[in-house]
């Protein structure tokens, strides 16, 4: 059975996409690949994941901002700076609330050989959501 990790930012007022997306890939944020970008536009519940060439990416994040999908769930995986460590962006409908699921390569409390570090995530996400109207954070690790 695998974990479950999950942050979750709410933001004083609807964030843009773009905004969103050029403040964290400005902050060191990237790509799983250097060949490919995965992102998610929920066009019918199913949550079905898309690739596209990386060389596509102002496409796919021009895609992923447009008002069209601001009552759908969309999203990108990101790797953060510092390792392997990433997971899911996911921009959820009204665009107050913003998910980052822990899901590629999740990095482990020192010590722990369960528990995900969440402190190390949230250093490095917080800092270029804050700017954007941060206004809560629900961080959680469940079975």
């Amino acid at each position: 059975m695998s974990r479950t990790v999950d942050i979750d930012f709410t933001f004083g007022e609807a964030i843009s996409v773009l905004d969103a997306l050029d403040a964290l890939l400005g902050s060191g944020l990237r790509m799983p690949s250097d060949t490919e970008v995965l992102y998610l536009l929920d066009e019918d519940g199913m949550f079905e994941w898309q690739k596209a060439p990386a060389s596509d990416v102002d496409d796919v994040i021009s895609r992923l901002a447009d008002k069209q999908w601001e009552d759908r769930v969309v999203g990108m995986t990101l790797l953060l700076p510092d390792g392997p460590h990433g997971g899911d962006l996911l921009f959820h409908p009204g665009r107050t609330s913003v998910s980052f699921v822990v899901a590629v390569h999740p990095r482990l409390l020192s010590g722990s050989s369960r528990f995900c570090d969440l402190g190390w995530y949230l250093e490095r996400l917080v800092p270029a959501l804050e700017p954007l109207g941060l206004a809560e954070i629900e961080a959680r690790d469940t079975p």
